[in-house]
């Protein structure tokens, strides 16, 4: 299973290699912040900047206290026939991929970090998610949210991540578990994720 598991991320990460082969603006190394800041992430090619340390990598909203082990990851909605409740154990025990993505906050911050999670496409699977819904829901312990409509879902990459930069994510990045949508600007990228509707 696990093999199945890694094989179906591995394909993930290659259909968006595929994507980024796309026309893009390759940033240099020495590209300053305040350039990236009025970018389009979905327009830029940022494979030879420099990773971002996690202590440079910046932070927006107060961290919610959160029980890891009362917190569940809840999947619900029109669109699934297998409702799921998901522990923090269970996701790092689905297949994984790890990416470095260019994450723009504008006016705030840009990063360029290494990701690593679960992708969206193996949670709605798993969720046995039908090919007609029309939008995905993702929503913050604190209350805030965010949506995507299908074809975004199926043009970028969405995956749930555990880890930054190899480590576990740090509470104010997210803990213990945080969105990660490529091409997409960094407010979207909801923290401290609690549940994914999708109708």
């Amino acid at each position: 299973m696990k093999k199945i598991a890694f094989i179906s991320a591995a394909l993930v990460l290659a259909a968006a290699a595929m994507l980024f082969a796309a026309d893009r603006k390759v940033l240099s190394p020495d590209t300053q912040e305040s350039e990236i800041l009025r970018m389009d992430p979905s327009q830029v090619d940022p494979s030879l900047l420099p990773l971002d340390s996690i202590e440079e990598l910046g932070t927006t909203g107060v961290p919610p206290e959160i029980d890891i082990d009362a917190w569940r990851l809840s999947v619900t909605g029109s669109g699934v026939r297998k409702p799921l409740s998901l522990t923090y154990g269970e996701l790092t025990a689905m297949g994984q991929v790890k990416k470095k993505v260019l994450l723009i906050c504008p006016g705030f911050f840009a990063d360029y970090a290494e990701w690593e999670g679960v992708p969206l496409t193996e949670v709605l699977e798993t969720a046995k998610a039908g090919e007609g819904y029309k939008e995905v829901a993702f929503q913050s312990v604190d209350g805030y949210k965010a949506s995507f409509t299908r074809e975004q879902v199926s043009k970028n990459l969405f995956f749930l991540a555990l880890k930054v930069n190899g480590i576990k994510l740090p509470k104010e990045h997210g803990f213990p578990l945080r969105l990660v949508a490529e091409d997409i600007l960094g407010g979207d990228w909801i923290k401290w994720l609690k549940s994914i509707e999708v109708n």
